[in-house]
């Protein structure tokens, strides 16, 4: 479903991935592991056409973004976008719009679905991440938690086939943290392709098929979460996890 091969990026002299190499296969849960300024968020921006790479290749579902892709026309980043749905660390959702148009807008705008056929669905979705009871409310009314769970259902409501997360629970306060994951481990069991950035260790050792830890920009493991978390094979591995386990 994903394959990365040998992707560098760069921000002016700083290197953020070197020659990264990656393949995701359909219904396999992915978690990314490891200290801040890593590459982690670069190489899912770079996943959703967000960044341009500089150098390798990325293809998502046999499509392929290569560098320059200033040649690849924008419709076709839209149509790769269609098929990828991204939750971030601030849930931006639309702050005058309700909760329930916040998830319909996609819909309706870019594949022109009909409107009740799109508020039929959003109540559904809006329902399975647990918060149809808030559908006519604004994000300022809702907790963070409630906020991410809607920008989850948002992303689905594109009907995607990869989930991609960034560090969706980091700016919540750690009692909301659960019922996100809770959302995210029922799409695991789904079948959902996720690729998903996190620090929430717990998550990673219970929903992960491989654990890809990485460091200054490479990936330095990739395991499954029992030998990563039990027998790290880098020194770095073991460094990092000390601190968090």
């Amino acid at each position: 479903m994903i394959s990365v091969s040998q992707v560098s990026k760069s921000f002016g002299q700083l290197k953020v991935l070197d020659d990264v190499s990656l393949d995701v296969q359909t219904g396999e849960v992915v978690v990314i592991i490891g200290p801040s300024g890593s590459g982690k968020s670069t190489l899912l921006r770079c996943l959703n056409c967000l960044e341009q790479v500089d150098k390798g290749a990325i293809s998502i579902n046999g499509q392929t973004i290569k560098p320059g892709s200033n040649q690849v026309k924008s419709r076709d980043i839209c149509q790769l976008r269609q098929g990828i749905g991204m939750v971030f660390q601030r849930f931006n959702l639309f702050p005058h719009m309700t909760a329930l148009e916040n998830v319909i807008e996609g819909p309706i705008t870019v594949k022109k679905i009909p409107k009740q056929e799109a508020v039929d669905k959003g109540m559904q979705l809006l329902e399975k991440v647990g918060v149809a009871d808030k559908a006519d409310s604004y994000p300022g009314q809702l907790s963070g938690g409630q906020q991410q769970r809607v920008a989850i259902a948002r992303s689905l409501a594109m009907e995607p086939k990869i989930m991609l997360f960034d560090e969706p629970t980091s700016a919540l306060d750690p009692e909301l943290v659960g019922e996100v994951l809770a959302v995210m481990k029922n799409l695991a069991k789904e079948g959902m392709t996720m690729v998903v950035v996190t620090h929430e260790m717990g998550f990673a050792k219970e929903v992960a098929d491989r654990v890809l830890f990485m460091d200054e920009g490479r990936i330095l493991e990739d395991s499954k979460p029992g030998k990563i978390f039990s027998n790290p094979s880098q020194p770095r591995t073991r460094e990092f996890l000390k601190k968090l386990l």
